[in-house]
């Protein structure tokens, strides 16, 4: 993991409608509390003022719709990963480790994914939930862990 990196933030996607159909997974929209919920963080993130460096972005749409409504303004800059959609800890951990060395970067994917490299990344011994449009900022440590500084949930 790059030590320059400061900090690096998770965000778990906001709640999605159920699958209509044999509508695809991929194309699952946010539910009326998903969107909002993504609408309560993009408030509270604004307040914190918080520049963020880099965004990355799973490309299905639930992501998309919780990062323009939580980041307006990073939803046309966002890279779009499509290894970030449905990622276990392991790819997670890949595309972490890819990140440049930048003062704040977001990682806006998908559960469990998401929660178990928290979990490792942090060196949490009992597995910790992170709810939709849950948020973890971390800060990165030399020896390529993180701690938590604060979390942000619905």
């Amino acid at each position: 993991m790059t030590t320059d990196t400061h900090e690096l933030i998770l965000l778990r996607h906001a709640e999605a409608r159920a699958p209509r159909g044999k509508q695809d997974d991929f194309d699952r929209v946010l539910s009326a509390r998903g969107e909002a919920d993504a609408e309560r963080l993009g408030t509270w993130l604004r307040q914190q003022e918080w520049i963020f460096d880099l965004v990355y972005c799973s490309p299905a749409a639930r992501t998309r719709s919780t990062l323009a409504s939580v980041l307006p303004f990073h939803a046309l800059d966002a890279r779009l990963l499509p290894d970030l959609y449905l990622a276990d800890a392991g790819t997670l951990q890949r595309i972490a480790n890819e990140i440049p060395a930048v003062g704040r970067a977001l990682l806006l994917a998908h559960n469990p994914g998401l929660e178990q490299f928290a979990n490792a990344l942090c060196g949490w011994s009992a597995p910790r939930a992170l709810p939709t449009c849950g948020l973890l900022r971390l800060r990165r440590e030399a020896d390529g862990t993180a701690r938590l500084i604060e979390s942000w949930q619905p």
